[in-house]
């Protein structure tokens, strides 16, 4: 053997040893007789998708921030970035389409893990932005991958950047587009009513603020919002102040309205740290109606900025995390206003 042979099985270098068995595997060799070895450089399969993978997931982070500090949120961070993402990861990785299923979560996951790391997304908007970034990002995967086996056999010889070249130049035009044309979104509303079987004057005096619920809260706003420890001041009258305390950040409202056992409104006048990247919390709000004597309606309206468009692929995730909270409040005051003295 006058080349560094390696074994047939598991690559091991043989060159000096004698004729046996390979030490790594156990497989038999024999230096005299070229087929029971191999002279060629072992097949490196990581080459095939590493470089491909730390590039779309390297690179989709820094786009990611980029058009961020760039334009806000909008199309182009929502559904253009994710699907370059899926683009890079199809047409640079040359594996089979179930690892490139998985390769296209992964990198996904990364980049979502970045943004929550350098304070671009909360906890709940780190989720939904990932759940809605899989479908672009597996459609410019599924692209990519087309795109690579059609140029792969052309004689274009700078097929190997320029596309991907061509794919972030277009997504950043997109971001520019959008700075320039870029209007604040209007404020929306969100109401959820509900029967407490109690008087008004007992539905009256059961109100409470999210940080002020005992019982444990839904899954949605456990993994979704910081962990709310207590609050401080009072509303009683209009000016009064509430400062609303959470493991990260705090909510401070202000009392506008004050109509005792019909409606109690307020301003939110701070937001620290709370999904700051998302929503500017605007004002809420708690009406009654007596429908009977034991019977109160009670409608709690929460009033905010969206940041994050397109607002038709945000607002339902929006609705359903303040929907949840509502009724976490309202199941609260519920069991409050007819619990036993």
């Amino acid at each position: 053997m006058t080349e560094a042979g390696r074994c047939l099985d598991c690559g091991y270098v043989l060159f000096g040893l004698p004729a046996g068995r390979c030490p790594e595997c156990g497989r038999g060799f024999d230096p005299d007789l070229p087929h029971t070895y191999s002279t060629k450089p072992p097949f490196v399969r990581w080459r095939f998708w590493l470089p491909g993978f730390l590039l779309a997931a390297g690179g989709g982070a820094i786009l990611y921030i980029a058009l961020i500090l760039l334009s806000g949120w909008g199309a182009a961070v929502t559904v253009a970035a994710p699907f370059a993402i899926g683009a890079a990861i199809g047409y640079r990785c040359r594996v089979r389409t179930f690892v490139l299923v998985l390769l296209s979560i992964a990198a996904t996951c990364i980049v979502i893990l970045t943004l929550f790391t350098l304070s671009f997304v909360g906890i709940f908007c780190g989720l939904v932005l990932m759940g809605v970034a899989l479908g672009p990002v597996l459609i410019g995967a599924a692209i990519g991958a087309f795109l690579r086996m059609g140029l792969k056999r052309s004689q274009f010889d700078q097929r190997w950047y320029l596309p991907m070249l061509i794919l972030v130049v277009c997504v950043g035009t997109l971001g520019l587009v959008e700075r320039l044309t870029h209007r604040p979104h209007a404020i929306e509303s969100v109401v959820t009513s509900v029967n407490i079987p109690a008087p008004v004057g007992k539905a009256w005096n059961a109100v409470m603020f999210y940080e002020e619920v005992r019982h444990r809260p839904p899954w949605l706003l456990r993994l979704g919002l910081p962990k709310p420890l207590y609050t401080h001041g009072s509303t009683r009258r209009i000016g009064d102040i509430k400062t609303c305390v959470y493991s990260k950040g705090h909510l401070t409202k202000r009392v506008t309205e004050y109509s005792l056992d019909h409606r109690l409104a307020f301003d939110v006048i701070e937001q620290d740290r709370i999904e700051n990247h998302s929503v500017r919390l605007t004002q809420g709000s708690f009406d009654f109606t007596s429908i009977g004597p034991e019977q109160t309606r009670v409608d709690l309206t929460t009033s905010y900025e969206p940041k994050l468009g397109p607002r038709w692929i945000w607002r339902p995730a929006e609705e359903l995390a303040i929907h949840s909270m509502h009724r976490h409040i309202l199941e609260g005051m519920r069991q409050k206003a007819t619990a036993a003295p």
